[in-house]
């Protein structure tokens, strides 16, 4: 069987955004897929859809596992410059006193982050192509084409890669796992099958069976008149620790980790 790359990464803290979350901005307990997009995006150099390379991320699956040590609150101004929402702060544009002290202009808004600690992420990366592999990992031991600083999640939420390698799969299956970790586990039509001994019954009566709450992740997008609209999804359910059973895995011999690929962009039928 092919090779996985593995990637160890600690974060002391990250905010993986939920989407349409505002005055509050809550956070998945794990990057969700087009996070990690990004972020493999990022170290490889990829600033558009165009780069011949992106049609590589585009084939990859990947497994996520996560867990944190705290979450904390963070209490933040959100600021805009919009003239109109100074005029409505200032009563003027060119007034900037409020509460007989100068202020920062434009208008601001109270909002509640949602902020992971200490977060420590397993991350499995599969391609038919091994070389590709050997290609991505090598960015990652030595980032030197990367758009900016690496990062998953906000800009801020920078990122120690503590171990990256090449595994091998071997053919030992297991039926039963204790996992420590949150991960996300994929409906039947975004399982990497090359990694499951069973057919689309057997599987969806595991997933259905398995506890954890249904999500449709976010993938890829496209720019659509000067926006960034999200156009391919995952379904998947977020798992938060516990047993895993009654399904035989490949797994991580070290981490005694179960191999639940998810195909990004899906099986073909």
């Amino acid at each position: 069987m092919s090779k996985v790359l593995k990637i160890k990464i600690y974060q002391p803290t990250a905010n993986y955004r939920v989407p349409f979350s505002y005055s509050r901005r809550l956070t998945y307990p794990i990057p969700p897929f087009s996070t990690l997009k990004g972020f493999l995006c990022n170290v490889l150099g990829i600033k558009n859809d165009n780069n011949e390379t992106f049609g590589k991320i585009k084939e990859i699956s990947v497994a996520i596992f996560g867990r944190y040590e705290s979450l904390v609150k963070e209490y933040i101004w959100f600021r805009n410059l919009k003239k109109e929402s100074h005029i409505e702060r200032f009563g003027h544009v060119t007034n900037r006193i409020k509460y007989y002290t100068p202020q920062h202009p434009g208008g601001q808004i109270p909002v509640i982050v949602d902020t992971l600690e200490n977060v420590e992420l397993v991350i499995y990366i599969h391609h038919r192509d091994q070389d590709f592999l050997a290609y991505l990992k090598n960015a990652l031991t030595s980032p030197v084409g990367r758009n900016t600083v690496l990062h998953l999640g906000r800009s801020e939420d920078w990122l120690v890669i503590n171990c990256v390698g090449l595994i091998d799969v071997s053919e030992k299956q297991k039926n039963f796992f204790t996992v420590d970790y949150f991960t996300w586990i994929p409906n039947k039509d975004f399982i990497d099958r090359e990694f499951i001994r069973a057919d689309d019954e057997e599987y969806g009566e595991f997933f259905n069976n398995t506890r954890g709450n249904f999500v449709r992740i976010p993938t890829f997008y496209e720019i659509i008149e000067g926006q960034r609209i999200f156009t391919k999804f995952v379904f998947a359910k977020l798992f938060e620790k516990g047993f895993i059973e009654n399904f035989s895995f490949y797994y991580d011999e070290e981490e005694k980790l179960p191999f639940i690929f998810t195909k990004l962009n899906g099986n073909e039928q």
